[in-house]
């Protein structure tokens, strides 16, 4: 593997590992307790219920055990799941149906949902059902069986497809069954009328599971034209506001530059050398902070799932830790969502130490992820 191919598959292991190693001692917001229960190695704890009584936080993986990832891990799982299912490429409806399938009723995820995570299923799931009331309404000169089946046929492709490729998917896919430009002329009518389904009906929230699923995109997509673009629109299905994807542009900008440098710094300075005007001077003012310890930094800033928290937070101990272990160390000790700030610390510090040695991600660390089989299988299968 070369050194980029190399860098690409650190950044998504050093996103995931970060995220399992903070479940144990998420949401903890006192640190002398996070302290306490850490006992000197804070990553991959057990902890119970009873740990956080009395204390200020909030015990949210009773069903998690040492090395399952935290919703935050489990987005970034399905961003990776939905480019290896779709040769590498990025495709909003694939990735949206993706996170509906693992998030969703009866999906592969058991475990605490967030309000963001929340909201985006309840409103993917009210607009297509609006839509297909509209949908349903339409005259078709057929039966009601043979109208739903061409119903079914558009929402299908319209969950694989997009763009230009779309109306001829759906063209194919009907005349299949109905060879006939009656129907085919009714399919079409059928996908304007089910437009909303196409739309971005993510959560308008500011909160860090907009970036969560960073990570596989900018590692596979790195260098490319559109990623701007592409990253708006991973961001929005989760997270549709404006704030969101602002952040989301700034931490693509600081992985890329990882990818590009191997260096902490200068992802660091990417983000101080963007545009912008919200996130940017919070990560500055963070980064001049240096001679602080991270944890008081972050109790100062606020621990909480803010954006505008985590971000500055992140990049202080990024700032402030030489090596893989000790970032994420720093990050758990810190107290409060520290899995949200681990998704991005991680990834940067993946990009920049590496595997193994002194100052890359722990060879053990790795082995203790739950789900390390279907990464590495998702991972090869990208050739990373």
């Amino acid at each position: 593997m070369t050194n980029s191919t190399e860098r690409k598959r650190n950044v998504i292991l050093g996103a995931l590992v970060a995220d399992a190693a903070a479940v144990g001692l998420h949401w903890l917001y006192d640190q002398k307790r996070v302290h306490e229960l850490a006992n000197g190695q804070p990553e991959f704890v057990t902890t119970t219920e009873a740990d956080y009584q009395s204390y200020p936080g909030y015990f949210a993986h009773a069903v998690k055990k040492p090395g399952d990832l935290s919703q935050y891990g489990e987005q970034a799982l399905v961003m990776l799941q939905s480019l290896a299912n779709n040769t590498g490429k990025y495709n909003k409806a694939h990735y949206e149906q993706t996170f509906r399938s693992v998030f969703g009723y009866g999906g592969r995820y058991v475990g605490y949902i967030d309000r963001p995570t929340r909201d985006t299923l309840d409103q993917i799931a009210s607009a297509e059902q609006s839509a297909l009331n509209k949908a349903r309404a339409l005259p078709f000169h057929g039966t009601e069986d043979d109208k739903q089946r061409i119903i079914t046929k558009v929402i299908a492709n319209m969950q694989k497809h997009s763009g230009s490729t779309l109306c001829d998917a759906i063209e194919s896919a009907v005349r299949l069954t109905h060879n006939d430009d009656a129907t085919v002329r009714y399919a079409h009518t059928l996908l304007e009328q089910l437009s909303e389904i196409s739309g971005y009906n993510g959560a308008n929230d500011v909160q860090l599971p907009a970036v969560s699923k960073l990570p596989p995109l900018v590692a596979l997509l790195h260098g490319t034209a559109d990623i701007d673009t592409t990253v708006e629109s991973a961001v929005r299905v989760t997270n549709n506001n404006d704030l969101s994807v602002e952040c989301g542009q700034l931490v693509a900008a600081m992985i890329s530059r990882a990818l590009d440098t191997g260096e902490v710094e200068s992802a660091l300075q990417a983000a101080i050398e963007s545009d912008n005007k919200t996130i940017a001077p919070l990560v500055a003012a963070a980064l001049k902070r240096f001679d602080e310890d991270s944890a008081e930094v972050v109790a100062d800033i606020g621990m909480s799932c803010n954006l505008v928290f985590g971000l500055p937070g992140a990049a202080h101990i990024l700032n402030t830790t030489s090596n893989y272990a000790g970032a994420v160390r720093s990050n758990i000790l810190a107290g409060g969502d520290s899995c949200g700030r681990a998704i991005t610390l991680g990834a940067i510090a993946g990009a920049a130490f590496g595997v193994g040695g002194e100052n890359g991600i722990p060879d053990g660390w790795i082995s203790q992820l739950s789900q390390l089989a279907e990464i590495n299988q998702l991972l090869d299968s990208l050739h990373l």
